[in-house]
């Protein structure tokens, strides 16, 4: 039973007795039987109508305290889902306040780094500034050294005509020194039939000249055999003395003839070397002209090759720096002055004429066999800007011990030209022939369905050689090669400590307008 409706019914117990309680002395003694049972029972009715009138209030009480807790449950589900909504609502606004953290931190970085930027600019724009002034400094002096390119460019357009004219010549002395060449191996073929008369005629001199020598020597056995017997006949001196004399004299005119066989015989020497000297210069004119195998001109391009090596800092496109590093392999390539340089395109530099210029800073070093020195120079090849040759110091050269090539100043001869890599990976060779638009360019022949089938391309880069190994040029692409005939600079780019940036995006500016002046095929 509930406690509340038990403390209910005490109380009414407690009540009820309290109220049919008498507290009076009583009177007389009436009928109690039938008084008590009426009594008892009119108080059990009442008992009983308490208890369920009690029992009625209980129920009603139970059915509102079970309303109550319904709509109490109802508000409580109610106050649940709306506090999962404030949650839910709460932790999307913790997750944008993280977000919107996160977009503060990176607005904070992007102003710090745009007033960096702005600041850098503002130093950039000081600079150019400065180099505007600079320019426009330089201006005159960049106007008369136009004018004096100019100048330059009329004296080479003559140059030129006189070259065409040398060449003309050249070719002409070329097939005289070839009639030469063939009359000289016929003179030599004389000449090794004299020797041979004339060796043998030595021999026979020599072998007179021993017998001058025991005749000598018999002689100086009479004279001492004279002298002994000489006081043993002195009745003969007279006789002996004749003797004597005609003795002398027999030993003056051996002596004379032993002298003349002397100079005959060293004169003979000095035809015989005339006739040697003579010979080994024709046959080194055959070894020269002799083809070689690609083989052995691969072989002596390894043998004799140099690193040349470019180191450059460059600006990179977000505005930052980045360090690179070129290399390329090339032999040493002497000209008709004696002086001896390096050659390779420029696309394996840092002064390609293909790309935008943002050059800060450069370093070049070149290694000859054990040894590595720095260059302070590149210049750019007149004929074809896009060759970049390296002068080398003859001393150097001298102690490196490397051989050095001589340049074909008439390719034409040969109906192929052996191509080499300049990273060393494959050669090859393949026929060529000289451009009608421009003499300065042999166009190579490339297999017809190109690198994918072929076994050997041709490609921008590659050494040409004639196969008797004399230095053509440079591929300036894939089918066109610069015949270098000499080491004329259009432009010269100063390197490590010298390197000028301004100067250099100036000068490859300049480069690239010599580039587009060349003829359209093989630009």
């Amino acid at each position: 039973m509930n406690k509340t409706l038990m403390l209910v019914i005490c109380d009414f117990l407690l009540l009820s007795m309290l109220a049919l309680a008498r507290f009076d002395p009583p009177e007389e003694q009436p009928e109690v039987a039938l008084d008590a049972t009426a009594s008892s029972t009119s108080s059990e009715e009442e008992l009983i109508r308490l208890l369920e009138e009690s029992l009625q209030m209980e129920q009603n009480s139970r059915t509102d305290l079970s309303e109550d807790l319904t709509e109490t449950r109802e508000d409580l589900e109610k106050q649940a889902a709306a506090l999962a909504a404030r949650e839910a609502a709460l932790e999307a606004t913790r997750q944008d306040l993280e977000v919107k953290s996160t977009e503060a931190k990176q607005l904070a970085q992007t102003k710090a780094d745009l007033e960096a930027e702005r600041e850098r600019l503002a130093k950039e724009k000081a600079e150019i500034e400065s180099q505007r002034l600079e320019l426009s400094e330089k201006f005159e002096s960049t106007r008369s050294e136009l004018e004096d390119a100019k100048t330059e460019q009329i004296e080479l357009t003559e140059t030129l005509g006189t070259i065409q004219t040398q060449s003309s010549v050249t070719q002409e002395r070329l097939s005289q020194t070839e009639q030469e060449l063939v009359a000289r191996e016929i003179a030599l073929a004389e000449r090794e039939a004299e020797l041979k008369a004339a060796r043998e005629e030595a021999e026979r001199l020599a072998a007179e000249r021993a017998e001058l020598d025991r005749a000598l020597q018999v002689a100086q056995a009479e004279r001492s055999l004279l002298q002994e017997n000489l006081a043993e006949e002195q009745a003969e001196k007279n006789q002996l003395r004749l003797e004597k004399e005609a003795a002398f004299a027999r030993a003056e005119a051996l002596g004379r003839n032993v002298s003349e066989l002397g100079q005959n015989v060293s004169e003979l020497g000095e035809g015989v070397s005339s006739i040697a000297s003579t010979s080994e210069a024709i046959q080194k004119e055959i070894i020269e002209a002799r083809p070689q195998t690609m083989s052995e001109i691969f072989t002596r391009f390894q043998d004799n090759r140099a690193l040349i090596e470019f180191t450059a800092m460059e600006k990179s496109l977000l505005s930052g720096q980045t360090l690179k590093t070129y290399t390329s392999k090339s032999i040493l390539i002497m000209d008709t002055r004696g002086d001896t340089y390096l050659v390779t395109h420029s696309k394996d530099t840092p002064f390609s004429l293909s790309k935008k210029s943002g050059l800060i800073a450069v370093d070049l070093k070149v290694t000859l066999g054990k040894r590595q020195f720095p260059v302070n120079q590149v210049g750019f090849l007149a004929t074809d800007p896009r060759i970049c040759f390296i002068p080398l110091p003859k001393r150097i050269v001298a102690a490196s011990g490397l051989e050095t090539f001589e340049l074909a100043l008439q390719p034409e001869r040969w109906e192929e030209a052996v191509l080499v890599k300049n990273d060393e990976s494959n050669f090859g060779r393949t026929e060529f022939r000289r451009l009608t638009s421009s003499p300065d360019f042999l166009k190579m022949d490339r297999p017809a369905l190109g690198q994918l089938f072929a076994d050997f391309a041709s490609s921008r880069g590659d050494l040409a050689f004639t196969k008797n190994a004399r230095f053509v040029g440079v591929l300036t692409d894939s089918r066109h090669a610069v015949v270098l005939s000499d080491f004329l600079a259009s432009g010269v780019i100063q390197t490590s400590g010298s390197f000028n940036p301004a100067q250099a995006t100036e000068t490859i500016a300049r480069l690239k307008d010599r580039l587009r002046k060349l003829p359209s095929d093989v630009q």
